[in-house]
Formats: structure tokens, C-alpha cells, sequence
């Protein structure tokens, strides 16, 4: 059960997160990516606090935070790109 909110936590933080940049990168739609962030900070926060206390393994989440940072890393060379 513990597992399962691990792994529900970090995706739904990692997708709106992946929103987010999406959308200040590529977009270049600063204020809404700044919304989107702020729904997935507490929900990576709250899945970091969780792992740290041992409720959850890495697994499936570190494999969530490796795309989502992958996808960071790539759209923001883009953004950067096209900003100039």
C-alpha cells in the first residue's frame, strides 16, 4: 500500500513537473509553468520525506526521477536555443 503511494506520488510530481518545464522551456509560458510547479513541489517533497523515513524504495521512482530530469536537461538546452 506504502509502495503504491510512493510510486503515485512521484509520478503525479514528476508529470506536473514535466508540465512545468514543458512549458517554461519550449513554451516559454513562465507565469503558468510557475503554477504547475507549485502542485508538483509539495508531491515530490512529501514522496523525498517518504523515502528518506524508509516507506518506500526507490524502484519505479528513481526511474520517474531519471526521465523527468532527462527531459529537464534536453529542454533546457532548447529553451536556452531558442531564446537566442
Amino acid at each position: 500500500m506504502l509502495q503504491a503511494l510512493g510510486i503515485f506520488l512521484v509520478i503525479a510530481g514528476s508529470g506536473f513537473s514535466i508540465l512545468g518545464t514543458l512549458l517554461n522551456n519550449v513554451y516559454l509560458a513562465h507565469r503558468a509553468a510557475m503554477l504547475i510547479w507549485m502542485l508538483s513541489n509539495p508531491l515530490l517533497l512529501i514522496w523525498a520525506v517518504g523515502y528518506g523515513l524508509g516507506l518506500w524504495d526507490g524502484g519505479l521512482s528513481a526511474a520517474a526521477l531519471a526521465m523527468m530530469y532527462g527531459i529537464f536537461a534536453i529542454t533546457n538546452f532548447y529553451g536556452l536555443w531558442k531564446a537566442t
